[in-house]
């Protein structure tokens, strides 16, 4: 089958080489100067005018809030992937090698089950981010005044003309369209990536299960056990292998992912002041309940890939216990042992030592906002 992390990805790879995030095969020399062009004119230079406006305007909405807040710490969440871009892909193209490959039906089917999923996340979260941007942007294009999707300081009046109007408007979207998708790509990336680890960690389960299957020597039980051997040694480095993935995807991500937790409970703070203050049916509150949901997907993702990669990790040592380890010659029993020693300490990911990527913290984030709405209520 064709490489499966890039199948998975493929979608979030081709949008990230578009606003150049991605080195591409042919890179120009000037590829990190258009990213950074692009970070500044519709990020950067966005958040400030929208910031002026509040200055200005000696008040502010809610709108303004959430969105200076989400964007404040997505600029920080989107540097290393701007600073540290090659470094990136080859995070992304660490399960390339042919070590990593199905072998066998049992292989294929679990890496094509990654794959799928990968692509149904993306695609729903892409869905879920397109919503949310239709539903800032269209109003006020539906408006009788010259309104723009978000209240901002302007040095000139969008009022002397509909070319001006207009112009300054399409700039706003690409700019909304540029921060959703950025976010939109990162999280299921991010937590993609972990799930690839969790699939080779379920290969490395049942090769260490099928041993005996694995070898290719016929009758001679000299040579059956010195297949075992041999690939015995294949499983320690495979294991390996994993663990200085999970190593370096830590220190790729995890100054985005702590990003993405201080960004989410501080904007869901606002979120939930938003949604008492508007009537239950009304576009903002639909607005704002998308909002919510949005924000706590992406912090979904970290944390249920993070669970499953955590649990399918401390499983191992049961996966290899359940084998026919008895059977094996008594070198194999030793690498055996040794792996069981290793693999008793399961892979934890957490974002810069502070914060487990787990369901309990998911769970305590959701609590706090539920706690939050109920005493603003």
């Amino acid at each position: 089958m064709e490489n499966p992390t890039k199948q998975s990805f493929v979608i979030i790879i081709k949008i990230m080489q578009i606003i150049r995030w991605y080195p591409t095969e042919k890179q120009s020399q000037f590829h990190l100067v258009e990213g950074y062009i692009l970070y500044i004119f519709l990020l950067v230079v966005v958040v400030l005018l929208v910031a002026a406006q509040m200055f200005v305007a000696k008040g502010y909405d809610f709108t303004q809030v959430v969105f200076i807040g989400l964007t404040l710490f997505y600029a920080l969440k989107l540097l290393p992937f701007l600073n540290g871009n090659d470094r990136i892909k080859k995070c992304i193209s660490y399960f390339d090698g042919d070590e990593f490959q199905p072998r066998d039906e049992t292989k294929q089917e679990i890496l094509s089950k990654s794959v799928f999923l990968c692509q149904i996340i993306t695609k729903l979260f892409l869905s879920g981010v397109t919503s949310a941007e239709i539903l800032s942007a269209v109003p006020a294009l539906l408006s009788n005044e010259n309104e723009l999707p978000l209240p901002m300081w302007l040095p000139y009046s969008i009022n002397k003309s509909s070319v001006i109007y207009y112009t300054t408007y399409v700039y706003l979207c690409i700019a909304i369209v540029y921060v959703g998708f950025a976010t939109a790509l990162l999280d299921p990336l991010i937590g993609g990536l972990a799930f690839q680890a969790v699939s080779q960690l379920k290969i490395l389960k049942h090769r260490l299960q099928n041993l005996q299957n694995f070898s290719k020597y016929g009758s001679n039980s000299t040579l059956i056990q010195t297949g075992i051997y041999q690939q015995l040694i294949g499983c320690v480095e495979h294991h390996n292998a994993i663990l200085k993935f999970v190593s370096e995807y830590e220190q790729c991500f995890s100054w985005t992912i702590f990003n993405q937790f201080m960004g989410t409970t501080s904007v869901l703070c606002f979120i939930c002041i938003a949604i008492t203050t508007v009537p239950l049916v009304s576009i903002d509150a639909v607005k704002y309940i998308i909002f919510f949901f949005v924000v706590n997907w992406q912090a979904l993702f970290y944390c249920y890939f993070g669970t499953l990669l955590y649990e399918e990790s401390d499983t191992l040592v049961t996966a290899i216990y359940l084998s026919q380890w008895y059977e094996y010659p008594v070198e194999a029993q030793k690498i055996i042992f040794t792996l069981m020693e290793r693999a008793k300490q399961p892979m934890i990911l957490s974002a810069e030592k502070l914060l487990d990527l787990t369901l309990d913290t998911f769970t305590a984030i959701l609590k706090r906002s539920y706690s939050l709405i109920a005493f603003l209520k």
